[in-house]
């Protein structure tokens, strides 16, 4: 190869290319003469012409040479500016300067070549014409023309496939692709094909009445989990409280709404407002459990964002950010206020943190509020009905909706009624009852302004009529109820005694053990010692201090090592605990303790646990978890287990995240016996396989108590029965207060539930308030006790909450929005099976591999330069965010090209226990899937005959599948099937339905017999029929949106001066208390862009306004009962 790769010569008579008997193609700018055609026509190279575009502004008549990838490819200006000097170059030397149109042509020649035509005259085909190949019943589509010596090789598409023909084997066909009586008249195709198209419908036209979460995270399913999501997605505002109960699976409920709402729309920017205590957790969790990859970032990095936006950019952002580091960023809030970022999703864990009025946090929370187009508020907190506290929330949330406290009590009011008639109707009671609380609605304060809604006047319809209620009016009034509750569209609240699941019972044993005088005398010897510098010092133990203590209670011998060798650094890296940054431990005068360099000789702690162990090996229970808090106690505990013929594991903070998987999937598969962990090591990560769990030592916080008991505590659980075993060493400071104080308050028996932000309040300085060296073991013991009454006492109040916070409960909407225990209904989701089939095909497409691994469920894919190459380059047209794959972009694409085998599974919930890349609507291979096939419409059959199982044998019908489009205020897009009896002519409901729910679950079949007779007829009588359903729901519709923007137009502004008024009032504040000038110029900016909100309302309104309804029709379908 020449030392340059691109040369230019003008045409003297003769085609001037470098290596031109070696040229793989040439392409034509303009039209050539005869001589100059005739010289192309003599080439061995492929060669397309193409008219003059901008693309080519700046090229010279001539011949350009271009070397890339080891072929010569030419291109002939022939329509272009006046012929200059030859030249030759290299291509990264010409970005300016008098060689600029060298590179000017390698790139014109990259951009046209696709859409180029063969040269006219040069064969009867050209690219993109529409062919059937002789003996073969699927059209394709013409991709390359190219002359050989002994003709014209035409390469044809179909199917996916690429197949090679001379002319004689080819006619071309007539009619448009996109017309139905085209694909009526190709035949129909197989169940495969038909489902392919419905399935890339599904993903590259996202419907409003399907859930693309569902079988789309590393998540078990839980139906109650997508109330948010299906909230969310019907909310008018586009904001939401999620209010449940801890242990309910919030950030997995927030990942699935951000799943859903990425799906319909892209989201450039998000931020997750959290305390500091969980960035780290929501980091993993949404990298996790939802293939999302986050970054942890400081306030410095939103003046980055500031910045961009000043200067006119619109940067791309997804970030978590602590609350506290957040909310006291008043200069980078301040700057931000200027130009609001305006995020597509901001979510706040914790949210009541904001709801105090007159706080930095609430000032943050209105300014987040102002910038969020969706957001999502979550707090586990108590809600008490009667307090300002649930008030000021929703009022950040929707300043409109409550104008003030008062106001909102009264709009409560009829919540309790409406939510007694659902209980009602659920408990199939008799409906004189129901009326009873309906007619207790209309004398409520707000009663008039409900009962004057159409929602209500058919409540009352249903309740009024007859006694017996059938199921489908049931549903109905449920719904209803739903619609007419104050807080439906902004506050979803669900609780564990409404969710339908058994749960095994805790069954707490303890295991006593008796000291030897020698254990004794060393442990009673080291708190002696801290014990006395704390009082020297007169303030108790701090936590460098406590881990002396702490770690003797776990484990002398391990304690022992550390004190003989007085290594600091031994007792820093030992504690494997994320709450707290150990400091200096000082070892000053332990050489004068004699008894701390005796040998113990007995270790009788271990060996009480190994006495336990071997009696549950009798019992035949044979696993089991042991926890402790120290890396030193579980290597002592490793070394004594393994030599007592126990197979054991250890996993803890310092083993790598790649590292664990592998052992928990050997722990699940009962490879080994005792699994020895700390809560850090087991964090995030599920062992329901398991029922056995040893507390070795003690957490002095029982939210980590908490967290070591639901790792096996939890949905999916397998064991009737958890045994949670604490070992008790009588007349230590771990047995006799905090053990005690635990088995008071009940929390090895009963998850925390409500009681986590009081135990957290409580036990923030548990220690300190414990350890004070002045107190006596009798005073210590008796603190305790107090500490637990104040706990008990509160926990009764929160009882005293339950039941007006009962109302609150959201559980039902899962019967209204259509969900089931096992999954949306009507096959409103995408299968498993409906990804397979979309990669199976660009496996076939590409030459890439995916065959079965060694587990079942699991497969193995390989992929190759095609299949990266095609990644790249949709990865750079659509630009969307790191998810969906486990793996960053650039790793993926990289494991691709160089065929690195990658472990992947279709299964939701098997990707959730092993941590294997899951194939599913969110991945980055699918959207190069979908590409793929939309880059040649003939890949996609419309007309197709299959056999349902949900139908009955014999039946036939005649379905046609439409996109159905609306625009206005509430935009929907969604599948309609109708169908026809063939045999009868009757409109059918449910076969549509079938249908849907058949391809989703990947049973669509092929169907046997001969296809339609009278197929045009048929036709006709579907889109009559379609269009017979669909003119009076447009109608309905327009109606709707009509009222709606009216309405949401006075509530928007109404809901704008109020937030004016507030922000003028919070203004006049700060400059009254003389605050911050920054703080000050917040709220002038906060001020300032609500007035400009409210000066771009009336745009908003005309563009809404205008609302229309399209039908496209995707399918047609012959179905047979299968």
């Amino acid at each position: 190869m020449a030392e340059d790769d691109l040369y230019y010569r003008p045409i003297a008579g003769e085609l001037g290319f470098e290596s031109q008997q070696q040229l793989a193609r040439v392409l034509v700018v303009g039209s050539p003469e005869e001589g100059v055609r005739a010289q192309l026509e003599a080439l061995t190279a492929e060669v397309r012409e193409t008219v003059p575009t901008a693309a080519e502004v700046g090229l010279h008549k001539g011949c350009y040479s271009v070397y890339r990838r080891g072929e010569w490819h030419g291109l002939l200006v022939v329509d272009g500016q006046a012929e200059t000097h030859p030249a030759g170059a290299r291509h990264q030397f010409t970005d300016d300067g008098p060689r600029r149109h060298l590179g000017l042509a390698r790139l014109a020649l990259a951009e046209a070549w696709e859409d180029a035509r063969p040269l006219l005259g040069a064969s009867a085909f050209a690219i993109n014409d529409m062919v059937r190949i002789a003996g073969v019943d699927a059209p394709g589509r013409v991709r390359r023309v190219t002359a050989t010596p002994a003709g014209y090789r035409i390469e044809v598409a179909i199917d996916g496939e690429i197949r090679h023909v001379g002319e004689a084997s080819i006619e071309r066909i007539d009619g448009d692709p996109r017309d139905p009586k085209f694909w009526l008249e190709q035949g129909p195709a197989p169940a495969a094909d038909i489902a392919l198209t419905l399935t890339w419908t599904k993903l590259r036209k996202p419907l409003s009445n399907v859930l693309y979460s569902f079988q789309a995270s590393k998540t078990i399913f839980r139906a109650y989990q997508f109330i948010p999501a299906l909230k969310m997605l019907n909310s008018p505002t586009g904001r939401l409280l999620i209010a449940d109960e801890v242990g309910l699976g919030k950030t997995i409920e927030a990942g699935i709404v951000w799943c859903e709402l990425e799906q319909r729309s892209p989201l450039r920017r998000t931020l997750v407002v959290v305390p500091s205590s969980l960035t780290l957790k929501w980091q993993r969790e949404m990298r996790r459990r939802f293939d999302r990859q986050l970054e942890v970032i400081r306030p410095r990095e939103l003046d980055v964002l500031a910045d961009q936006l000043l200067d006119g950019a619109d940067p791309e952002f997804h970030a978590i950010v602590s609350l506290e580091s957040l909310r006291t960023a008043t200069e980078t809030l301040e700057r931000l206020t200027r130009i609001p970022p305006r995020f597509d999703l901001v979510i706040v864990d914790e949210a009541h943190a904001l709801r105090n009025v007159g706080t930095r946090s609430n000032l943050l929370g209105a300014l987040l509020s102002d910038w969020a187009d969706h957001l999502l508020f979550l707090s586990a907190t108590p809600i008490n009905l009667r307090s300002e506290d649930l008030y000021n929330l929703l009022t950040l949330l929707d300043d409109g909706m409550f104008p003030d406290v008062d106001v909102f009590r009264q709009q409560l009011e009829p919540n309790q009624h409406l939510n007694a008639i659902s209980r009602l109707i659920a408990q199939r009671a008799d409906v004189s009852a129901a009326r009873t609380e309906l007619d207790a609605v209309a004398r409520t304060t707000f009663g008039k302004t409900i009962s004057a809604r159409p929602d209500f006047g058919r409540l009352k319809a249903l309740l009024g009529g007859t006694l017996n209620l059938n199921d489908a009016e049931r549903s109905e009034i449920k719904g209803l109820v739903a619609e007419l509750n104050t807080l439906s569209t902004v506050l979803s609240r669900t609780r564990k005694v409404d969710v339908p699941d058994a749960k095994a019972i805790r069954e707490v044993h303890e295991v006593r053990v008796d000291w030897s005088g020698a254990e004794k005398d060393y442990y009673d010897s080291v708190v002696g010692y801290y014990m006395a510098r704390a009082l020297a010092a007169g303030t108790p133990p701090g936590f460098a201090m406590q881990m002396p203590l702490r770690q003797a209670a776990s484990c002398l011998a391990a304690t022992q090592e550390t004190l003989r060798t007085r290594d600091a650094s031994l007792f820093r890296n030992s504690i494997d605990d994320s709450d707290e940054d150990p400091e200096e431990v000082a070892f000053e005068e332990l050489n004068d303790i004699p008894v701390l360099a005796r040998p113990l000789g007995r270790d009788s702690k271990f060996e009480a646990l190994l006495e336990k162990l071997v009696d549950l090996r009798r019992q035949g229970i044979r696993q089991a978890m042991i926890f402790s808090t120290f890396r030193g106690t579980i290597s002592y505990l490793m070394e004594r287990l393994g030599a007592a013929d126990f197979d054991v594991r250890a996993m803890h903070g310092g083993v790598k995240m790649e590292e664990r998987q592998p052992i928990i999937d050997d722990f699940r598969a009962g490879v080994f016996d005792i699994l020895v962990v700390s809560e850090v090591g087991s964090e995030g990560l599920d062992f329901e396989f398991c029922n056995v769990l040893v507390n070795y030592d003690l957490p002095w916080n029982p939210m980590r108590v908490e967290q070591r008991i639901g790792r096996l505590d939890r949905f999916g659980q397998q064991h009737e029965k958890i045994l949670i075993i604490n070992m008790h060493v009588p007349g230590t400071i771990e047995s006799d207060i905090i053990a005690r104080l635990y088995t008071r308050i009940g929390i090895f028996q009963d998850s925390i539930g409500d009681l986590e932000p009081i135990l957290r309040d409580e036990f923030r300085d548990v220690a300190t308030r414990l350890l004070d060296p002045r107190l006596t073991p009798e005073q210590r013991a008796r603190r305790a006790d107090e500490i637990a009454l104040a706990i008990e006492t509160r926990s009764a109040q929160i009882k005293k909450l339950e039941t007006e916070r009962a109302t609150l409960t959201t559980i039902d909407q899962l019967k209204i929005d259509g969900m089931t225990e096992s999954g949306p209904a009507d096959g409103r989701y995408v299968g498993a099976s409906e990804i397979e089939s979309i990669m199976d095909r660009l496996m076939r497409a590409t030459g890439a591999t995916l065959g079965p691994a060694r587990r079942k469920g699991v497969w193995v894919l390989r992929g190759n330069s095609e299949l990266a190459e095609r990644f790249f380059q949709v990865r750079r047209r659509e630009r969307k965010a790191d998810r969906g794959s486990k793996y960053p972009v650039a790793a993926l694409e990289a494991k691709l090209r160089a065929g690195e085998p990658l472990e992947v599974t279709f299964d939701a919930e098997l990707a959730s226990r092993h941590d294997v890349e899951l194939l599913s609507a969110r991945h980055p291979l699918v959207d190069v899937a979908l590409a793929s096939l939309e880059s040649d419409d003939l890949h996609l059959r419309r007309f197709g005959r299959v056999a349902v199982p949900d139908i009955d044998a014999g039946r036939r019908f005649a379905v046609q599948i439409d996109l159905v489009e609306t625009t206005g205020i509430r935009p929907s897009r969604e599948l309609v099937a109708t169908a026809i009896d063939v045999g009868t002519g009757e409109v059918s409901d449910v076969v549509g339905s079938a249908v849907l729910t058949a391809l989703a679950e990947g049973t669509l079949v092929d169907a046997p017999g001969a296809p339609w007779t009278g197929v045009e007829r048929l036709h006709r009588q579907l889109e009559s029929s379609a269009w017979a359903r669909l003119a009076p729901e447009e109608e309905r519709r327009r109606l709707d949106n009509d009222a709606l923007v009216a309405g949401r137009t006075q509530s928007r502004r109404e809901a704008l001066l109020i937030k004016e008024r507030r922000a003028l009032a919070s203004l006049a504040t700060v400059r009254a208390d003389g605050r911050d000038p920054r703080v000050i110029r917040m709220n002038e900016g906060r001020l300032r862009n609500i007035r400009a909100e409210l000066d771009s309302l009336q745009a908003t309104v005309v563009a809404h306004r205008e609302m229309s309804m399209s039908v496209q029709t995707v399918a047609l379908l012959d179905v047979v009962g299968a």
